[in-house]
């Protein structure tokens, strides 16, 4: 079976020979915070780097270090929540982006599981676009993969450690899953604009209540992350192929 392969396993033989063929490279983009009483706190990295890993695959590219750290705002008071302020968030990860491209790298694909990071990512990606002719994208992977939660499992979409993200860790790591720790009566929050309250009364966050659960079925998992991939791999196969109507190159915004 042919594995991903990590750039911080390479040497700079191998780095030269990725950047020679132009190989797309794949940076996972995560944070640290509690996903409910099932899944562990470094969900939103761990189903970042399985979307990342998978879509190497498919491209022959390459997996770049994961930055494991966000802008974790809901659950700020429950540890170990990670927090940076905007602007060093911003600045840190436009740098690493920038510095991939300065030595080589054309395309690169942020596969982000964070919603926190958003807003951020969408400013860096304006940002770096408009100074550097390179192909870059971000992916809200689990935003894509809500369109499958009612095929699937029979519900509405979820939200946070709901069932799109446990479908993600009962795919990568069903290990990591502790089904036995999630009561609904207690994990379970519906947000709302009329209360806002940190911290929630639960770290399981529905758009509604009953709908989108925790499910636990991992042959339900693993038809729904497969759709979610190939979904994305499709979007993106398109993305690269669209570069060939571009005769004149890319070229950043004078």
């Amino acid at each position: 079976m042919k594995k991903a392969i990590y750039l911080k396993e390479l040497n700079t033989v191998q780095v030269e020979a990725l950047l020679k063929r132009e190989a797309p490279l794949f940076i996972p983009i995560g944070t640290l915070e509690p996903h409910g009483r099932h899944l562990p706190v470094g969900t939103d990295t761990l189903c970042a780097e399985k979307v990342a890993e998978h879509l190497s695959l498919a491209f022959d590219g390459v997996v770049a270090p994961s930055f494991e750290y966000g802008l974790t705002n809901v659950f700020l008071q429950t540890s170990p929540s990670s927090f940076f302020p905007v602007d060093l968030y911003r600045t840190f990860v436009e740098e690493i982006v920038k510095h991939f491209y300065k030595h080589g790298f054309k395309k690169i694909i942020i596969i982000n599981g964070h919603g926190g990071n958003q807003e951020a990512l969408k400013y860096i990606l304006r940002n770096i676009t408009r100074e550097a002719p390179m192909a870059l994208t971000i992916i809200n992977w689990w935003i894509y993969a809500s369109k499958f939660v009612e095929e699937v499992y029979n519900t509405k979409p979820g939200g946070h450690a709901a069932v799109e993200e446990t479908a993600a860790i009962l795919y990568s790591r069903p290990d990591l899953v502790t089904k036995e720790n999630y009561i609904s009566e207690v994990d379970d929050c519906v947000p709302s604009d009329a209360f806002w309250m940190f911290p929630p009364t639960g770290e399981v966050l529905l758009e509604e209540e009953g709908q989108g659960q925790p499910c636990f079925d991992e042959e339900k998992a693993d038809v729904y992350m497969e759709k979610v991939i190939k979904g994305i791999e499709n979007r993106l196969r398109k993305w690269f192929a669209s570069f060939d109507r571009l005769h004149g190159g890319l070229r950043p915004n004078e």
